[in-house]
């Protein structure tokens, strides 16, 4: 990057020579140059692409022209990165490369073989020559800019802005709360990365009262920023109502200033998010301070932060019907979800609320990160919460970008009324419920376990029990015996049972069943595949009630 400062108007002669052909269909590029506006941070001119497709690898691209600029301070850039793209953004997708490679020969197979990556540097020796002659020049009246001026330059745009959050690492998760004290329309101006399955470098501008995403930088929602296909550009203008707010920006692993791993965008140094009041003489209305996250009060559930293979569990009671709201972030995808939250009612075990992937929305970040914000009603009775993580892609173990809040990875339950009396709810221990008779979970490969409980009078009892089979036979499953005479009172057979979510295989009985007064004893068994933890295909709903509890029944 190189500036220049012209006094007046006037016809620039530049002289260019690069690579970079585009047809309808595809995209090669070697060396691009293009000048940017320094106080709009716009293009005014770019290495025009030819439509001539190279005959071989000397085949470079020569311009020699006058261009009209106006008055002001200009940015010179060139990035010399190889690259190659199908313009549809669809040649990397179930490609058969040594197919083309049959099909394809000439420039564009030679290309196409080179940028699939399997010769590693190699086009480096073979376009040697071609790189030595990649130039732009650049002559008019005016003066050059030292590279301490054209940052003072940007430094300039950038305090124009309420809000800017610069980003010139990977890795970085930054914010700033900003509160609007008249309602004011701003000019967004944001760069990242993002495709069509997911953000990876992004903003994102919060309001902190209602949680509403006021905006984001997607890839339906930008537009092409110069360079690789995935640097994308917001430049539009919203209206903030009067209210406070937090900007977010959050990068992936890759593809930063620090280190492009591909062509940079047409201005890289403004890689990030920028805010600024449409109305310069609106900026004094507005007034930053440290946004500290989320803030969950009187939580009645409260699990956040989870990392890998996490489980968490915890019962509440509800002296009397409540609304509550449920907020969870978590990872889904397909119509799958693989750190996911529900909750059940204590004495049926019934679900009452859970995170289907088809009610939950984009949590920013990979498309995979999936949130829900619901508000429910529950009725008076007591209920547990659960929320489950695999070995994968969780609190500051992200396997691919992450989302806004990465804090609240998990579920969250708070009161949805202002009002709520916090008397009314009350912790709930399953292990002090009376009415649990015998409890036998988490069960391990090659296992056998037995509990035994008395009925006084003869009962209805609810048994809840998940299991391994397949039609017509049960490899992971629990049975009760009559403790005097050892007849088995009850079994869990596959045709008496529902699927239990997750591999057809994982198997649900939840029924009651009436029982005379005795004693009884309930066993479980499990073979030496797939079982807590040890799963050889998808795990159930409910992984942490493999087994069986058997409970008492109360009118």
């Amino acid at each position: 990057m190189e500036g220049f400062e012209l006094d007046r108007d006037q016809d620039v002669q530049i002289e260019a020579v690069g690579l970079h052909y585009q047809s309808q269909s595809r995209d090669f590029i070697l060396g691009n140059t293009w000048i940017l506006n320094s106080e709009t941070r716009e293009v005014v001119w770019e290495l025009p692409p030819t439509e001539e497709e190279p005959k071989d690898e000397r085949d470079i691209q020569k311009f020699n022209e006058k261009v009209s600029l106006s008055k002001g301070k200009y940015e010179v850039y060139y990035a010399s990165f190889p690259y190659y793209q199908w313009i549809d953004d669809d040649w990397d997708r179930d490609y058969d490369w040594d197919d083309r490679w049959n099909r394809r020969r000439g420039w564009h197979g030679w290309m196409s073989r080179i940028f699939d990556g399997r010769w590693g540097d190699w086009y480096y020796d073979e376009f040697r020559d071609a790189f030595r002659e990649f130039k732009a020049v650049v002559k008019g009246l005016g003066k050059k800019l030292s590279r301490d001026e054209i940052r003072k330059s940007q430094e300039a745009f950038r305090k124009k802005a309420v809000v800017a959050i610069p980003i010139t690492r990977d890795d970085r998760y930054e914010t700033q709360g900003f509160v609007v004290e008249k309602p004011m329309e701003v000019q967004i101006y944001a760069l990242g990365e993002a495709r069509r399955d997911g953000n990876f470098d992004y903003g994102l501008i919060l309001n902190t009262n209602t949680l509403e995403r006021v905006w984001q930088l997607t890839y339906r929602d930008s537009e092409h920023a110069g360079g690789a296909q995935k640097n994308r550009m917001s430049r539009e203008s919203i209206s903030l109502p009067a209210g406070t707010y937090v900007a977010y920006y959050i990068s992936d692993d890759s593809h930063s200033p620090w280190e492009w791993n591909a062509p940079p965008p047409y201005d890289p140094e403004f890689w990030g998010l920028a805010i600024l009041a449409k109305n310069p003489d609106m900026k004094k209305h507005v007034k930053k301070y440290d946004y500290d996250g989320y803030q969950i009060e009187n939580a009645i559930v409260d699990f956040i932060r989870l990392r890998d293979d996490e489980f968490r569990s915890k019962g509440f009671t509800l002296k009397k019907p409540a609304n509550l709201r449920v907020y969870a972030i978590g990872e889904g995808r397909d119509g799958d979800m693989f750190d996911y939250g529900w909750i059940v009612d204590a004495k049926t075990h019934e679900r009452v609320w859970e995170m289907d992937y088809y009610k939950t929305e984009h949590a920013g970040g990979g498309r995979k990160n999936r949130i829900v914000d619901d508000v429910v009603k529950f009725e008076k009775g007591s209920y547990i919460a659960y929320f489950v993580t695999d070995g994968s892609h969780s609190y500051r173990r992200w396997n691919t970008s992450p989302p806004w809040d990465q804090e609240h990875w998990g579920m969250t339950i708070v009161p949805a009324e202002e009002d709520f009396d916090l008397d009314n709810v009350t912790d709930y221990e399953e292990s002090e419920d009376e009415n649990v008779l015998a409890k036998i979970v988490r069960v391990r490969d090659h296992d056998f376990e037995r509990a035994r409980f008395s009925l006084d009078n003869d009962s209805k009892v609810r048994i809840y029990a998940i299991g391994e089979g397949k039609p017509g036979r049960m490899y992971d499953y629990g049975w009760i015996e009559d403790a005097e005479s050892g007849r088995v009172v009850w079994e869990m057979s596959y045709r008496k049972t529902d699927h239990a979510g997750g591999a057809r295989k994982n198997r649900l009985y939840n029924q009651v069943i009436s029982l005379e007064a005795g004693e009884y004893i309930v066993f479980y068994e499990t073979d030496d595949s797939h079982s807590f933890n040890d799963w050889n295909a998808s795990p159930p709903y409910d992984p942490i009630n493999w087994g069986i509890t058997v409970y008492r029944v109360v009118d």
